[in-house]
């Protein structure tokens, strides 16, 4: 993850996922609250971080959003932790 302007950059590798699917008229969120490795040492601003991904009905991607204690905040994820997401969604059959 990294904050806006790309300071406070670190990997997080994610141990367990826990989601919850809400399907919407348009869109389906996915929400994530995960577990983080060990080594996954989060900065100081950043306190209870969780992930919404948001499809469109066709199941494309079209966002990952950052939340710290339950809302959204300044931080994005990496590529690789967006591709961790992604593939236990695709894993478990979320959408």
């Amino acid at each position: 993850m990294y904050k806006y302007g790309f300071q406070n950059y670190f990997e997080a590798d994610f141990g367990a996922f826990y989601p919850e699917v809400m399907e919407g008229e348009h869109w389906i969120n996915v929400y994530l609250n995960f577990d983080l490795s060990r080594q996954t040492k989060l900065p100081a601003d950043l306190h209870d971080p969780s992930a919404l991904v948001v499809f469109d009905r066709d199941g494309e991607v079209q966002d990952f959003i950052v939340h710290d204690e339950g809302v959204d905040c300044e931080y994005k994820f990496t590529d690789r932790e967006k591709q961790q997401m992604l593939s236990y969604i695709k894993e478990q059959n979320l959408i």
